[in-house]
């Protein structure tokens, strides 16, 4: 395709966030929208109302047939994305999908294996890859300024929204593990998570969980990701040599904050015992960099817009999202074991 020319775009769903992709499509000159599709005829009748002269579709295929689409946007129930993926592909359209890219390892590889022999666009909406302030950390990490990273960890809470076809880990987690592999520039070879249900008790849906990934260069990441919280929080602490970060995405007056502390330990003489440790710890001033948070949703349609115009990959492709789906599928099996160290499984690739 031509980078002038917009791309024919389908949205699959509009539900709970169905409705923000929608509204990027909209936006964006790059897109061209020729169509909604979803069963429920009150979703279709609230979309023409907000959208007036968006053509709507009861049913998918006969959606991909009559509307010219080269491309299709999915935001349907995860337990549904590889075959709706498989639809799209095989109708010859470019597929972007919201996180997960599927529920197991398996059906992730084959859809990307799909896309890839189809010569299409796959991507995955791993949405805070596609934020300014995470590309700031990413910054500012690499370049060494905080020091040798030890680790970080983060608490996605909120007070619902409860469902029932997908868990709290798979829910939220998409996030933070996308985050600190982007981060380290690496994946965890090893997780540990203990899932916990409160409210709906006998669902076997975990509502509370908190996990644990290990890298092979000894850092290690932790997450509290809860929907039975008091205070709505996103929120990552990175721990470094020489300097602490805090990332908030709630925070608009205060979305980094650098703190200049560290501690190490000293000795006078060659250890041999704990009372012969010292620690010196250092505390200097707290630094809170002027940068306004940019619309990242925007920036994630408009990059999967222009890959389709141009044939780049996409940041979060298939293969990136394989290795997500790895450390999520190993935390649901530590979390059957009862918080057990699972080793992470990636196929061979």
């Amino acid at each position: 395709m031509s980078d002038a020319s917009p791309v024919k775009v389908l949205m699959l769903g509009f539900g709970y966030w169905g409705r923000n992709l929608l509204r990027n499509l909209d936006a964006s000159p790059r897109c061209d929208l020729v169509g909604l599709c979803d069963g429920r005829e009150a979703a279709r009748s609230e979309a023409a109302a907000k959208y007036p002269g968006l053509k709507t579709y009861a049913d998918y295929e006969d959606a991909l047939a009559k509307s010219g689409a080269q491309a299709v946007v999915i935001a349907t129930p995860s337990g549904m994305h590889p075959d709706h993926i498989r639809t799209a592909l095989s109708a010859g359209c470019h597929v972007f999908v919201e996180k997960p890219l599927a529920e197991t390892v398996e059906d992730a590889v084959a859809v990307t294996d799909m896309a890839r022999n189809g010569g299409l666009t796959l991507m995955v909406g791993h949405t805070f890859l596609y934020n300014n302030l995470v590309h700031d950390v990413k910054a500012r990490i690499d370049s060494g300024e905080l020091g040798e990273v030890f680790c970080t960890y983060s608490q996605r809470l909120n007070l619902g929204r409860f469902r029932q076809d997908s868990d709290v880990l798979w829910t939220l987690a998409p996030h933070d593990v996308s985050i600190v592999n982007y981060w380290f520039s690496s994946r965890p070879v090893q997780v540990r998570a203990q899932g916990h249900t409160y409210v709906h008790k006998g669902s076997g849906v975990a509502e509370v969980c908190y996990t644990s990934m290990d890298f092979d260069d000894g850092r290690n990441a932790h997450f509290h990701l809860s929907w039975l919280d008091p205070q709505k929080r996103r929120d990552m602490v990175v721990v470094g040599s020489k300097k602490m970060l805090v990332y908030d995405d709630m925070n608009s007056d205060q979305h980094i904050s650098l703190y200049d502390k560290s501690a190490e330990a000293e000795h006078q003489s060659e250890l041999t015992s704990f009372a012969d440790h010292t620690t010196r710890l250092r505390a200097g001033d707290l630094v809170v960099p002027n940068i306004k948070l940019k619309e990242p949703l925007a920036a994630e349609i408009d990059h999967f817009l222009k890959s389709v115009q141009t044939g780049q990959t996409p940041l979060t492709d298939g293969e990136h999202a394989i290795d997500v789906t790895a450390v999520l599928e190993a935390m649901t099996k530590s979390m059957q074991a009862g918080g057990a160290t699972v080793a992470v499984e990636y196929p061979a690739r």
